[in-house]
């Protein structure tokens, strides 16, 4: 009896030090992916280029620009105050806009524009929409359009 007894507590010890050991191992994994997000993953967005974005598959081009338009027709910009007249031009020049209509526009804007395909994608991303949507921009805002940054 004794003997069941000391044999279930070293067997309990044994699989409660293995579970203790696995949750570690997880948590180390999940913060390495997490750091990696953190650290390494806006710098590789700030160099992103033209030069890298032109190899890329076609449906992960529609996809990048997208996403930037639906940022900007949602985030106000840093410099405009309520009622945020920028971010609801985007909103209306934007809102018919298909993800291929905008990958054209942002070849068709480093086309008329060489110089600008030497920087981050994103920025070349945001002028290009900027140039598209600048006359409901300049409809909306009683200052014009607001600097390209």
């Amino acid at each position: 009896m004794c003997y069941n007894t000391w044999q279930s507590d070293t067997v309990g010890n044994f699989v409660w030090h293995f579970l203790e050991q696995c949750r570690i191992f997880k948590v180390k994994i999940l913060f390495s992916i997490v750091s990696l997000l953190l650290f390494v993953a806006p710098s590789a967005a700030a160099d992103f280029t033209y030069q890298e974005y032109t190899k890329a598959p076609d449906l992960w081009k529609r996809g990048f620009v997208f996403g930037i338009s639906r940022y900007m027709s949602a985030v106000a910009q840093p410099d405009e105050e309520p009622p945020y007249p920028v971010r609801t031009a985007f909103q209306r020049c934007l809102a018919s806009s298909t993800d291929s209509l905008l990958v054209r526009q942002v070849e068709a804007y480093v086309a008329t524009n060489p110089g600008s395909s030497k920087g981050p994608m994103v920025a070349i991303v945001m002028r290009a929409l900027f140039e598209l949507c600048r006359s409901e921009i300049e409809r909306q805002s009683p200052k014009g359009a607001p600097s390209q940054r």
